[in-house]
């Protein structure tokens, strides 16, 4: 699968990052609809840091919280960084698609963007996470939320002005434990991990 960001990278840049030149994980459709929970990444093309710039970042965050009302999902977290962005949403009826909400979100974004400033928006693929039952969602949350503490943008997750909640209050409590994510769970273990179903989608 071809990546086109082959800049030389860090090991943690490039787990945070994500490396779409793994093999493809598809799930069928039908798993994405319904009551579900889903971890989402959009990285901008080429990884340009479009959203290092403040209006950027807010206009992107407004598009996504629209985008989780028209499709009744609910917005447990999100965090967006200079060149990508994270967000973990999840459907509230048996009529919600997670993937015709990421399809959406990416499709209406990169339209206003490129009628705006005449370039693509985001790269062609975009990275999927089905979160099952046995997995907290509070350990997802505040993985999310310390994206910037671990790129060196900010000491503390309250001080970043791009990531918040709309269902988990903005602190944490001592009973949560570090969450994993199935990218660096996968340098030491080539088993997909039991709490996650993986894949990235092309649109």
């Amino acid at each position: 699968m071809r990546h086109e960001d082959e800049t030389v990278r860090s090991d943690d840049e490039r787990d945070e990052l994500l490396d779409f030149r793994r093999k493809s994980i598809r799930l069928p459709t039908e798993r994405y609809c319904g009551l579900k929970r889903v971890f989402l990444t959009f990285c901008c093309e080429r990884r340009r840091p479009y959203f290092s710039h403040a209006i950027s970042a807010e206009w992107v965050l407004q598009k996504f919280l629209e985008q989780a009302q028209a499709h009744s999902s609910l917005a447990h977290a999100w965090c967006v960084m200079p060149d990508h962005m994270h967000m973990f949403v999840e459907g509230i009826s048996e009529t919600c698609d997670a993937l015709r909400f990421a399809h959406d979100f990416k499709q209406r974004t990169g339209f206003e963007w490129k009628s705006k400033h005449k370039n693509r928006l985001w790269q062609p693929r975009f990275y999927d996470h089905i979160v099952r039952s046995s997995v907290a969602t509070e350990r997802i949350v505040f993985y999310i939320w310390s994206n910037p503490v671990r790129k060196g943008m900010c000491t503390n997750f309250l001080e970043y002005p791009y990531s918040g909640s709309a269902t988990v209050p903005f602190k944490r409590p001592a009973s949560v434990t570090a969450w994993v994510p199935p990218w660096r769970d996968e340098a030491t273990s080539k088993s997909t991990p039991a709490g996650l179903k993986t894949g990235t989608t092309k649109t």
